[in-house]
């Protein structure tokens, strides 16, 4: 059945294993040029395309001279892009091999959606803050825009990680007293002023100043604050009317993806 042929187009003989033949041709070809994106490596690719082509077309002309002096230079050239190419055959090696211990059924047919990737990330970044007890206030967007919160501080647009949002806290640094607004997987801004209580609202409150700004900010729109303190080290979290202190790992993992599971469920 496989072996039977058929008429493509009524020119060509084709059959069932040679249409699977080139399909996995066309799914290495590309891996190997996503994994080999943005190197030297796909520089020197071309180059050799271009040593080949000038090849045959020495064959082509019957230019002898030529002809002898690339072919001679094809002996060595296994060994010499063994060489030159080492870094980006590691490279490419070390990726199949975290592929291949990354795959799984689930994600072979459903794209992993990226909260538990984030949130691991978040989590990771506070603990490291809370165990040097850096001061930090952490505003996690949802679906209410915070533009004008962002405005007051500096516009950072980065992608999320620990090093970045660590570095951002770290007392003595110009942005360490503000706000950091994040969305999803992008620190979006730093140093960013929150709005403080007042009136009957300010009295009712207790804390510092970060602890009064996430209840602030906490009642007025649908962000997740997260507050470390400086002198104790807890963490506490701010969401509506709620204000809960002392959370632990597992209760910071659990509230990061409650607040974000509509988003990366769209």
């Amino acid at each position: 059945m496989f072996n039977e042929e058929i008429k493509l187009f009524g020119i060509l003989d084709v059959r069932f294993t040679d249409i699977v033949d080139i399909l996995l041709i066309s799914c290495v070809i590309y891996c190997f040029f996503l994994i080999f994106k943005g190197t030297r490596a796909v520089q020197m690719f071309f180059g050799v395309l271009l040593v080949v082509g000038a090849w045959f077309l020495s064959l082509l002309f019957d230019l002898r001279g030529l002809a002898w002096l690339i072919g001679g230079m094809g002996a060595l050239g296994l060994v010499v892009i063994v060489i030159v190419f080492q870094p980006e055959i590691r490279g490419m090696l070390t990726r199949i091999g975290q592929i291949a211990n990354v795959f799984s059924i689930k994600t072979m047919f459903f794209k992993p959606s990226g909260l538990e990737e984030i949130t691991e990330k978040i989590v990771d970044a506070i603990l490291e803050l809370q165990k040097k007890t850096h001061g930090a206030l952490i505003v996690l967007e949802k679906r209410v825009g915070l533009r004008s919160y962002m405005d007051s501080g500096e516009i950072v647009n980065g992608n999320f990680s620990k090093k970045l949002l660590c570095t951002l806290f770290y007392p003595g640094t110009p942005l360490h007293d503000g706000a950091v607004i994040v969305l999803r997987d992008k620190i979006l801004a730093a140093g960013c002023v929150l709005p403080m209580p007042t009136g009957a609202a300010a009295a009712e409150l207790s804390g510092g100043m970060r602890h009064r700004a996430a209840k602030a900010l906490a009642a007025e729109t649908d962000a997740l604050i997260i507050v470390i303190s400086e002198e104790t080290g807890y963490i506490s979290i701010a969401y509506r009317n709620s204000f809960r202190t002392r959370q632990s790992k597992r209760e910071l993992e659990e509230e990061i993806k409650r607040h974000w599971k509509e988003l990366y469920e769209d």
